[in-house]
């Protein structure tokens, strides 16, 4: 029997269609431009959806919104979970195993692969078909063997299980090396998250116990001041989301969550609605007239929202090198692409060396996973439960103290100098 050389074998890989796997969107769904038209008084540009020209440049507006609209973006407003004592207890649940065995043919991780999985189920089927009807000859169901149709004209696709072996080591560290870095960025975001929930509780914290302290300080400044420090973290959580989710909702926020409407309109045409916030904080702390003691222990905890601000902005500008990312992708596709002809030989135990294609299935699904779990954490907002955390974690604990202090329960301190 014939085997195929490698180096010949890797080159029909490289034209056959393994740039699925990169992680780029499919060609498949690329629409072509519509030519632009021109006017001397106005220019008119209607640009479809080409998504094969996102490889190297950031999508529209339109190609954005289509992308959004994918199963795959779509199921990550799912991820945005928040745990409670009773979440706690049941991911403790004994019989956890079993059920999520049987639940995974609704997991959104095994749908977003579909995919490059369904495609990796043809190339193996056809490797089977190919050896079998052409090569090497076939059982029917009854037992009869039947004769190759090309037999000794055109080579087997087969390899030997040696580069395979040699090769998985590298393949292993190059998706735990993914796999950590974005679970990192991941814990990065949240810490920075954690830090903006406990920085903005101080602040307020400040602020009511200081009002009964000075008189410069009314209910109409404290409340102001609450104000202001949930829109931080709002601010926050738009800059970080996609403006074709969060915008509308933003805008809704400033016009019914604001007393202040000049500063409402401030945040809504601000180009960096964050800082935007941490200015109206710093304006209103300074026209609550503090002792310098007072003011500078206040600003160094705006100082520490400024730099969660910066770190969550580090993280969400900033990738994973896109060409290690890429590079992981192609050699997993490579990989994968040719594992059939590598397991062709050592499950010939099977009947018509059928076992190839569940095998493969079975690995790339779990090897895809892995990768698709990267990527799925590499950009952590957007499953990160910022609306949660602006509304329940701040917003609620912020304001609640604001109404107290205006309710005079909150204690008197007598700190003034």
């Amino acid at each position: 029997m014939k085997f195929m050389n490698l180096n010949y074998i890797l080159a029909l890989l490289l034209i056959g269609g393994a740039d699925a796997f990169v992680p780029s969107p499919s060609k498949s769904s690329v629409l072509q431009a519509v030519p632009t038209t021109t006017t001397k008084t106005t220019t008119t540009t209607t640009t479809e959806l080409n998504l094969e020209s996102l490889e190297q440049k950031t999508p529209n507006d339109k190609q954005t919104g289509f992308l959004l609209d994918t199963y795959g973006e779509k199921a990550r407003t799912y991820r945005r979970n928040v745990f409670g004592a009773a979440d706690w207890i049941k991911s403790r649940r004994p019989n956890r195993f079993i059920q999520t065995l049987q639940s995974t043919n609704q997991s959104a991780l095994v749908r977003q692969l579909g995919i490059e999985v369904l495609f990796i189920t043809l190339v193996s089927s056809f490797v089977v078909g190919y050896n079998n009807f052409l090569i090497e000859g076939w059982v029917d169901l009854d037992g009869v063997q039947h004769e190759a149709l090309l037999a000794n004209v055109l080579p087997a696709l087969q390899l030997a299980a040696t580069p395979f072996t040699l090769t998985a080591s590298s393949l292993g560290l190059l998706l735990s090396f993914r796999t950590n870095v974005s679970y990192k960025r991941w814990n990065e975001a949240r810490t920075a998250w954690g830090k903006v929930i406990n920085d903005s509780r101080s602040i307020a914290r400040m602020g009511a116990i200081w009002s009964k302290s000075y008189k410069s300080i009314d209910e109409a400044g404290l409340q102001r001041l609450g104000e202001a420090i949930c829109s931080f973290s709002r601010s926050l959580m738009n800059r970080t989301l996609p403006p074709q989710e969060d915008e509308k909702n933003f805008n809704i926020y400033t016009y019914q969550q604001l007393t202040d409407q000049k500063y409402a309109q401030v945040l809504r045409t601000a180009k960096h609605r964050p800082t935007a916030a941490l200015a109206e904080i710093s304006n209103i702390l300074v026209d609550f007239q503090l002792n310098p003691l007072h003011q500078v222990e206040v600003e160094r905890v705006v100082t520490g929202l400024c730099d969660a601000l910066g770190a969550s902005e580090r993280i969400f500008t900033s990738p994973v090198p896109t060409f290690y990312t890429r590079h992981t992708a192609r050699f997993l596709a490579f990989w994968l692409l040719a594992l059939p002809m590598a397991l062709y030989g050592p499950l010939g135990d099977t009947w018509n060396h059928t076992g190839v294609i569940p095998v493969t299935i079975v690995m790339s699904g779990f090897l895809l996973g892995i990768e698709e779990l990267a990527t799925q954490m590499e950009e952590p907002f957007s499953i990160l439960p910022m609306e949660k955390m602006c509304e329940g974690s701040i917003r609620t604990s912020v304001m609640e103290q604001i109404e107290r202090s205006k309710a005079g329960i909150q204690s008197p301190y007598y700190g003034e100098l």
